[in-house]
């Protein structure tokens, strides 16, 4: 019987110290390079994927990927362009070789979405908001040609939608991993969703919450966006991963969320004393944004006039993400190229 207990202590001193490991783990973020792997917590990986705000040298290596292993499969967060798309699937068979059962795309944008062909020829479904759905089904046929001109890997492949459309909260959960995905309202796009793992403390936020200059606000609604970061702040959250950029911790939703709050505050400013746009985005002065990202938010014109268009009424934000609007094609069109900074 004294065996058996002190079996049972040493088995429980042992478990203690690996979650202790974690959690050490979890509050150092890991300092990664570009197409790095790494496992962020147990079972969970994250790919950092290339992109810069600030020098048009690095190549645009879509967006970031996490993965979760379960029991008898694994679930992937985005879908990516489909070269990338394929570059993770290799990079997923070196950690384990369950089976992809699905991937999430947290929104409709090319560089989430578009790699569903590939993941579906590995077996995988896909699953996204409804409001994704529905933008892939109507518009997507259209955006996905334009966006062909440009990309190989998109001209080669053929658009795949949403397998498994979600409301609200779609959750997935063997016993050993649970992942909650998320809709909290129109932010970055009209069918923005997240992957919440309640476990780890990890929330995955597509480009509803990016790390540095790479919010593209073409699709938005900024007002409602602050509100959704409202609701991620509600959870309870160690580690983000982000869309872009690097892993971070839950510091980056108040750094994001001020984004928009100054935006709005400043060119609400400017309507109100009668300035002009240029005037509004030459006055643009958020010296905090510059240390957090690199980048001067007065030279991301596109953005200012995207909030200057929704303070005086030029937005229905109903009709963003649509194909026949300004900006359809998001900011990996053919007219915008990769850029996302707004350089």
């Amino acid at each position: 019987m004294k065996s058996v207990i002190s079996k049972a202590i040493g088995v429980a001193a042992v478990a203690c110290c690996l979650m202790a490991a974690w959690a050490a783990r979890d509050a150092a973020v890991p300092d990664m390079k570009f197409n790095d792997v790494s496992e962020i917590a147990p079972g969970v990986f994250f790919r950092y994927s290339s992109i810069s705000a600030t020098d048009p040298s690095v190549p645009f290596g879509g967006c970031n990927n996490t993965w979760v292993v379960f029991k008898e499969f694994v679930v992937v967060i985005d879908a990516n362009f489909p070269k990338e798309a394929e570059d993770v699937i290799a990079a997923i068979k070196k950690t384990t070789d369950k089976p992809i059962r699905y991937v999430f795309d947290t929104h409709h944008h090319g560089d989430h979405a578009y790699g569903n062909t590939v993941w579906a020829k590995a077996g995988a479904k896909v699953i996204g908001h409804v409001n994704c759905s529905r933008l892939l089904e109507m518009n997507g046929p259209k955006q996905w040609a334009e966006a062909a001109r440009d990309r190989k890997d998109i001209a080669n492949n053929k658009l795949k939608t949403v397998d498994i459309p979600f409301d609200e909260k779609h959750v997935i959960d063997d016993g050993s991993q649970r992942v909650e995905f998320h809709y909290f309202g129109h932010a970055h796009t009209p069918g923005d969703a997240v992957a919440y793992l309640p476990k780890h403390k990890l929330l995955c936020t597509g480009d509803a919450c990016v790390n540095g200059a790479f919010n593209f606000m073409g699709h938005s609604n900024s007002a409602s966006w602050i509100k959704v970061l409202d609701r991620m702040k509600e959870l309870d959250v160690a580690m983000i991963a982000p869309g872009h950029g690097k892993v971070t911790t839950k510091d980056l939703l108040d750094k994001q969320q001020r984004y928009f709050v100054d935006m709005r505050a400043a060119v609400k400013k400017g309507i109100e004393e009668k300035k002009t746009l240029a005037e509004i985005t030459e006055a643009i002065g958020m010296p905090w944004y510059n240390e957090w990202t690199g980048k001067d938010a007065s030279k991301i014109p596109d953005n200012v006039g995207h909030v200057y268009k929704e303070l005086t009424g030029k937005i229905d934000h109903s009709m963003l993400g649509r194909a026949d609007t300004p900006d359809a094609m998001g900011p990996y069109g053919p007219s915008r190229g990769v850029d996302v900074a707004g350089r």
